[in-house]
């Protein structure tokens, strides 16, 4: 089938995938109204999209019938870079995860471990990838896809990384972000999480030589509205230094080499629960988020923790009768920023066109 479609439409055909990715019920009927077009148009579009396979084809053809998406027309690779650890994910569009991998290298060059490691991995998969989302700890700039800065990796200078990729000869698109704002992207793609949220994530990484002993703390935190992270002026993710100055946080604050024996502690565990209840009461409270989502916490009694946040962030929110946050701990482990990767490759790929005024699609050419 030949279909001829024109600039508008080549905007309607985008706007129609998004629509049913995004929705897991949605129905021509609905379609149609939320487009501003015509059944005939919707029934052509959606013809086209089961041709081009990106709809399975239903029997019936009522118009109330909800769309199918075929959840394997595409893949995504996604990686986590940590200097302890890299993970790559390889997952479809619904997020079920066909191949994992993890690395423990120590990564000097970037472009060089992409090309040296994860690119033979992808390709050793078999799967064809649409696309590859990289997740760093840090300051970056998603859009220009760099990395301005990394505490962890030791990244005190800018790096470029390239839009593209070559696995099996093929070009394939690599789209960049901080490693808290994948997580969140994860459940925007996968889970379809929509409302305003806050993401805080803890990870405590053992010393090789001594695992009673806590060599280094990963934390970051990320603000999501409306199925999109809020960046900053400087593209930060929300690292989680000592923000706040008033007297009761720093007097809550656990220095470094506390931190190392925080495991046998519980004196200072309990201060560190108190001062991350705090920060998470205050921005949780400034930006009126709807849920808060805590994650990582390997070294802590998890019922107990989830307690003591509650209790802790009451006592501190603003207005606690009118604000009620819902504090949800994740039971997850360290694969959810690399598997929220591959959620960020989705959401450029099939979402983000469908945001601005000249719809520039990798994925539908501009004549179909």
């Amino acid at each position: 089938m030949q279909l001829s479609l024109g600039k508008t439409n080549h905007r309607q055909v985008c706007s129609m995938l998004k629509l049913v990715y995004q929705n897991l019920n949605i129905n021509r009927k609905v379609i149609g109204e939320t487009l501003s077009i015509d059944r005939a148009m919707v029934t052509h579009i959606y013809n086209y999209l089961v041709e081009q396979g990106w709809l399975i084809e239903q029997e019936s053809t009522l118009k109330r019938l909800p769309l199918v998406l075929n959840e394997n027309r595409i893949f995504a690779a996604g990686i986590e870079l940590q200097p302890e650890y890299q993970i790559l994910i390889i997952t479809n569009l619904r997020g079920k995860v066909l191949f994992e991998r993890k690395f423990f290298e120590e990564v000097n060059n970037i472009p060089s471990f992409i090309k040296e490691f994860i690119v033979p991995a992808i390709e050793d998969s078999g799967i064809k990838v649409a696309g590859l989302g990289f997740g760093v700890p840090g300051i970056v700039i998603p859009a220009e896809r760099k990395i301005l800065c990394s505490v962890p990796l030791g990244i005190k200078e800018e790096v470029q990384l390239s839009d593209t990729i070559t696995v099996n000869n093929e070009e394939v698109p690599l789209f960049l972000d901080n490693d808290v704002r994948c997580w969140g992207w994860g459940r925007v793609a996968f889970e379809k999480e929509f409302s305003s949220f806050f993401v805080f994530i803890q990870h405590f990484m053992d010393s090789k030589d001594n695992p009673d002993i806590i060599k280094r703390i990963s934390g970051g935190s990320s603000f999501f509205v409306n199925g999109k992270p809020v960046t900053g002026a400087n593209g930060c993710g929300g690292e989680l230094p000592g923000i706040f100055r008033i007297e009761e946080y720093r007097s809550l604050h656990v220095g470094e080499e506390e931190r190392e024996n925080l495991k046998n502690d519980k004196e200072n565990q309990e201060k560190f629960i108190k001062n991350y209840a705090l920060i998470v009461s205050y921005l949780s409270t400034v930006f009126d988020v709807n849920k808060v989502y805590l994650a990582g916490f390997e070294n802590f009694d998890k019922d107990l923790l989830i307690q003591k946040i509650e209790k802790y962030s009451s006592e501190y929110r603003f207005y606690p009768d009118y604000q009620k946050q819902k504090i949800v701990l994740e039971r997850d482990n360290v694969t959810k920023n690399a598997y929220g990767a591959c959620g960020l490759v989705f959401e450029e790929l099939i979402v983000r066109p469908c945001e601005t005024e000249a719809v520039e699609s990798l994925i539908f050419p501009k004549k179909v």
